[in-house]
């Protein structure tokens, strides 16, 4: 795949990283006119930034209002975070066949990047630690088509993904998770990567009740769309 480098393109990149790291959140209001000032261009690439998010699910129409960030139901963000333990899972696997000498360094500065946020009680720096962690894992997988899938799944996740890191003892119950994944990858074990990555992302073995009464708190109402 050849990369974009058009000023849409990098707007669409901007926007995606905004969408990531919570500065835009699911159901905000996509206006050209502040996108276009927010990012310093005309409104032309923005427009053409948000056709392409629309066309990949990452931004949706609702009337009058026009496109807004994707909301998830309850039931389609568990649909989603299945598919994304399973990509992660394939991910790690192809990952612990497939890891350079310096990929592994990379990875395991990720890993002590987790554990340096959490000594510090550091939520936001854990949330960007833990995406480099990830992110690692699927460049040393080498397969850019799934790289591909990754990003736009975790894109369309990353708010929920990072209620749950602020979810109280999330943080800390991580680190023991990564380091499984970290040391069979390390050791080339394909299957026991993509297993424990696979226990590691899948919301289903966690306390499902727990983390919806927390996602719906005051502090992160608003991230699911209303079910009828």
């Amino acid at each position: 795949m050849v990369e974009d480098t058009s000023l849409a393109g990098d707007v669409a990149r901007r926007l995606e990283e905004d969408i990531l790291q919570g500065t835009i959140r699911p159901g905000q209001r996509l206006d050209e006119r502040e996108l276009s000032e927010r990012y310093g261009v005309s409104r032309t690439p923005v427009r053409e930034a948000l056709q392409r998010l629309s066309a990949s699910g990452l931004a949706s129409a609702r009337g009058r209002q026009g496109l807004q960030v994707a909301q998830f139901s309850v039931a389609d963000l568990l649909d989603a975070l299945s598919v994304v333990a399973s990509l992660e899972a394939l991910a790690a696997s192809q990952a612990a066949r497939r890891i350079t000498q310096e990929q592994r360094a990379v990875l395991e500065a990720a890993h002590a990047a987790c554990g340096a946020a959490i000594a510090e009680g550091d939520y936001d720096a854990f949330y960007t630690a833990n995406i480099g962690f990830h992110d690692a894992i699927a460049s040393a997988s080498h397969n850019r088509v799934l790289q591909d899938e990754l990003r736009r799944l975790s894109v369309k996740t990353a708010p929920y993904r990072r209620a749950i890191t602020f979810q109280p003892g999330r943080m800390p119950q991580s680190q023991p998770e990564h380091a499984a994944v970290l040391a069979a990858i390390l050791r080339n074990d394909a299957a026991a990567a993509g297993e424990r990555m696979a226990h590691h992302v899948s919301l289903l073995s966690e306390g499902i009740a727990d983390f919806l009464h927390f996602v719906r708190s005051s502090e992160h109402a608003g991230l699911f769309k209303d079910e009828a």
